[in-house]
C-alpha cells in the first residue's frame, strides 16, 4: 500500500519570478529560445555549404577499417533529400569501387564517418537500409551538426574537467544548478513504483522518436550502433537485446573489453574518422557503443551523425577505439572493436550527432559483487564501473550482477540465494536492501536482478524528481546454498474460534518444506481490546509480497528512508488485520494506521487543497521464519463480547 500525491498551481496563484526565469533559461538550454544563427558567419572555412554540394560530385570519406588509423574510402554524391528531418536535410551518397564496402554495404559503427567533396566537409555517414544490396548510405550534413556543437552546455558538467581549457576553447554562460533540466532519460512515475521493463519501453519510445524506426527494411534509418559487450553471461546479452534492442543498439558478443592499460602506440586523443567509444560498463562485465568521430574542434568533437538515444544533455563515459574487422551481414553490417584509452565524456546526445567533450571526467559509480557459497568457482569477485545515468544505471546493474552470478552460481539444481545489496547516496548515507530466489532448473541470473529490490531502489533514486543524486557506490554480498530452502503455506487455522478481549489470536500454520515432512507453527496475532463482540479476519502472507504502508515521499531524504523501510524481512510471514470502519493516514513523511473517529476530519485543511492520503486502517505484524515462505490464507476469529 503506497500513497502519493500530486503537485499542481492553482489558477491565480502567484509564481516567483526567480521561477519563471529558471523556466525561461532552462527552455533556452533546449534550443526553443535559442538565438537567431547566421550559417554563413557559422561555417567554418574547411566545410563546404549544402547548396553547393550537388549529384555527381566525388569526394572520399575517412573511417577505421582496423587498428586506430583512419582510411580513405571513395564517395559519389547521388541527391540531397530536403527536410528529411525536423530542420535537417540529409545527402545520398554511394560508397563505390572498395573492397570491404563493396560486401558490407551499409556500416553499423561507420556512424560519423567524415565525408568530403573538394577537400572540403560536407558531413558524416550516418544512415542506410537494413537489407541493403549495395554500398549506399546517408550523410548528415556538417552544418546540423555544428549547430549541436554549438549548444550551451549546463553548469553542473563544467566542474568536472581535467585541466584548463584549451586555447580559443568557447565559454558558455553558467546556469544555476537549480534550473537543472530533468534527464529524459528519467523514469516518468512515482519512484516508489519503479519498474525496469516500464522504464525501457518508456525510453525506448523516445529513442523511437529521437532517431527514427529501426525495424524497417524499406526505411532509410540510422546505421545502429554496435553495443560491443564482453564478459557477459548468456542471460545478460538476452536482457540486453531485449532492454536496448529496439532502441537502436546491436548488443554484440564481440569483445568491448579492452586491455587493463593503453598500449604503447595509442594515439594521443581524438581525429577526424577516429574509432570512438561510448563506455556504458566497464571492468569484468563491460558494454561499449562503438562509432567514428566527424570532427574535432579544441577540446570537443561531433560523433555518429545520428543520435545514440537521443536524451539531449548526457554523461556517458567515451574511450578511443581500436576496431578488428567489418564482419559483413545480409542484415546490418558492422565493426568489432574495443576500447583502449579512457578519454572524455559525451555530454550532448542530439538528433544530427553527439558531442563529447574530450577533457572531461564523467560521474560514474563502482559495483563490486562478491559471491559466497560457490565452491570450486574461478572468479568469486567481480568488480565493475557504471554510467551514472537515470536509466542506464538500474539495467547494467541488473545486467552486471546478474551476469556475474549466472556464470559463478550457474548450476540446475536446487539453489538458494540471498543478496545483501548496500547503495551509497553521497549526502544521504548507505541504505541496505535485501533480495533473495530459490528454486531449481534455471540458474540465477540477469532476470532475477532485473526484479530486484536493488534494481528498484536505483532505479527510484536516479529518477526522483526532486534532485539529481550522486550514487557512490553499489556493493553486493550474495549467499549461496545448495538446497531450495523454501517451504509452502499449506494451511492456516485459528487454535481458538473466540478469544477474549484483548487477548491475542493463536493461528496454527501447516508448512510444507519443498523436501520433508509437513510441519506445523503456531504464531499468535494481537487483537485490540476494542473488537469485543466483533469478528475479526486476519490475513497470512509472505513478507517479501506484503505491502506497508509508506507516506508518499516529499523530498529525497524522504525516498531514501522509504526504500529502506518499503518492504519487511524476505524470511518472514506478515498477519495483517484489517479494521472496518476505521481510518488510517499519510501525511508530510508520517503515517497512523489507526486514527479515532472524526480525526481524518480534522486534519483536513479548509484553506489549503493539500491534505492527507487516507486508506483503511490495518495492523501488521512481522513473525521470522529463518526460510522463505510461498502462499498465503485468511482465518477469521470472534473476539468475546466484553461483560463488564
Amino acid at each position: 500500500m503506497r500513497f502519493f500525491s500530486n503537485v499542481a498551481f492553482s489558477p491565480g496563484a502567484s509564481v516567483p519570478v526567480g521561477l519563471l526565469v529558471g523556466a525561461a533559461l532552462s527552455l533556452g538550454a533546449l534550443g526553443l529560445f535559442a538565438r537567431p544563427v547566421d550559417a554563413a558567419a557559422d561555417r567554418p572555412a574547411d566545410t563546404l555549404p549544402l547548396a553547393d554540394v550537388k549529384p555527381g560530385m566525388k569526394g572520399y570519406g575517412l573511417t577505421v577499417f582496423k587498428g586506430t588509423t583512419p582510411e580513405r574510402f571513395d564517395v559519389e554524391v547521388i541527391a540531397t533529400l530536403k527536410q528529411f528531418r525536423p530542420n535537417q536535410d540529409l545527402i545520398l551518397i554511394k560508397t563505390p569501387n572498395h573492397p570491404r564496402l563493396d560486401v558490407a554495404h551499409t556500416v553499423a559503427g561507420m556512424s560519423g564517418s567524415p565525408i568530403y567533396l573538394e577537400g572540403k566537409m560536407i558531413g558524416a555517414y550516418a544512415y542506410g537500409w537494413m537489407f541493403g544490396a549495395e554500398p549506399i548510405a546517408g550523410v548528415t550534413p556538417i552544418h546540423s551538426m555544428i549547430e549541436d556543437l554549438r549548444r550551451p552546455v549546463p553548469t553542473p558538467l563544467f566542474p568536472r574537467t581535467r585541466g584548463a581549457p584549451l586555447p580559443g576553447a568557447r565559454a558558455e554562460a553558467p546556469t544555476p544548478r537549480a534550473i537543472e533540466a530533468k534527464s529524459a532519460h528519467a523514469f516518468r512515475g512515482d519512484p516508489m513504483t519503479y519498474d525496469l521493463a516500464a522504464h525501457a519501453k518508456q525510453v525506448e519510445s523516445r529513442v523511437t522518436m529521437a532517431r527514427g524506426s529501426g525495424t524497417s527494411a524499406s526505411t532509410l534509418t540510422p546505421a545502429a550502433t554496435p553495443l560491443l559487450v564482453g564478459g557477459a553471461s548468456p542471460g545478460a546479452l538476452a536482457l540486453l537485446e531485449k532492454l536496448v534492442g529496439p532502441m537502436g543498439m546491436m548488443p554484440l558478443q564481440a569483445g568491448g573489453g579492452g586491455p587493463s592499460k593503453p598500449p604503447a602506440d595509442a594515439p594521443s586523443g581524438f581525429v577526424d574518422g577516429g574509432a570512438i567509444g561510448v563506455q556504458l560498463l566497464s571492468g569484468d562485465v563491460s558494454l561499449m557503443g562503438l562509432g567514428t568521430v566527424t570532427r574535432v574542434e579544441g577540446q570537443k568533437l561531433l560523433a555518429f551523425g545520428h543520435p545514440m538515444m537521443g536524451g539531449g544533455v548526457s554523461d556517458f563515459p567515451t574511450a578511443l577505439a581500436k576496431v578488428h574487422w567489418i564482419l559483413a551481414t545480409q542484415n546490418r553490417s558492422f565493426k568489432i572493436g574495443e576500447p583502449i584509452k579512457p578519454m572524455g565524456s559525451l555530454i550532448n546526445d542530439r538528433q544530427a550527432s553527439i558531442v563529447v567533450d574530450s577533457r572531461r571526467v564523467p560521474h560514474t559509480f563502482p559495483i563490486r559483487v562478491k559471491i559466497d557459497g560457490a565452491p570450486g568457482a574461478p572468479k568469486t569477485e567481480w568488480n565493475m564501473t557504471g554510467a551514472h545515468d537515470p536509466f542506464m544505471a538500474p539495467m547494467i546493474v541488473a545486467v552486471g550482477i546478474g551476469s556475474a552470478l549466472e556464470t559463478t552460481a550457474a548450476e540446475r539444481n536446487d539453489t538458494t540465494w540471498r543478496a545483501i545489496s548496500k547503495v551509497q547516496i553521497a549526502g544521504h548515507g548507505t541504505i541496505t536492501l535485501e533480495d533473495f530466489g530459490a528454486g531449481a532448473g534455471e540458474p540465477i541470473g540477469p532476470d532475477s536482478l532485473m526484479r530486484s529490490r536493488l534494481t528498484r531502489a536505483l532505479g527510484a533514486l536516479m529518477s526522483n524528481p526532486w534532485e539529481n543524486p550522486v550514487i557512490e557506490k553499489v556493493d553486493v554480498v550474495v549467499k549461496i546454498t545448495n538446497e531450495r530452502e523454501v517451504s509452502l503455506v499449506r494451511g492456516a487455522q485459528a487454535v481458538e474460534l473466540e478469544i477474549d478481549a484483548g487477548q491475542p489470536a493463536r493461528i496454527r500454520l501447516s508448512l510444507l518444506p519443498y523436501q520433508g515432512k509437513l510441519e506445523t507453527r503456531t504464531i499468535e496475532v494481537p487483537i485490540p481490546a476494542s473488537y469485543a463482540g466483533e469478528e475479526v479476519e486476519i490475513e497470512i502472507e509472505p513478507g517479501f509480497e506484503a505491502d506497508r504502508p509508506v507516506p508518499a515521499p516529499e523530498s529525497i531524504a524522504d525516498l531514501v528512508a522509504g526504500l529502506a523501510t518499503q518492504s519487511f524481512p524476505a524470511e518472514s510471514l506478515v498477519a495483517t488485520v484489517r479494521f472496518e470502519g476505521e481510518a488510517g493516514a499519510a501525511f508530510r513523511g508520517r503515517i497512523a494506521t489507526r486514527l479515532p473517529p472524526g480525526a481524518v476530519d480534522a486534519l483536513r485543511s479548509s484553506s489549503s487543497s493539500i491534505a492527507p492520503e487516507t486508506f483503511a486502517s490495518l495492523q501488521q505484524t512481522v513473525h521470522p521464519m529463518q526460510r522463505f515462505v510461498v502462499g498465503r490464507d485468511r482465518v477469521r476469529v470472534k473476539v468475546k463480547p466484553n461483560l463488564k
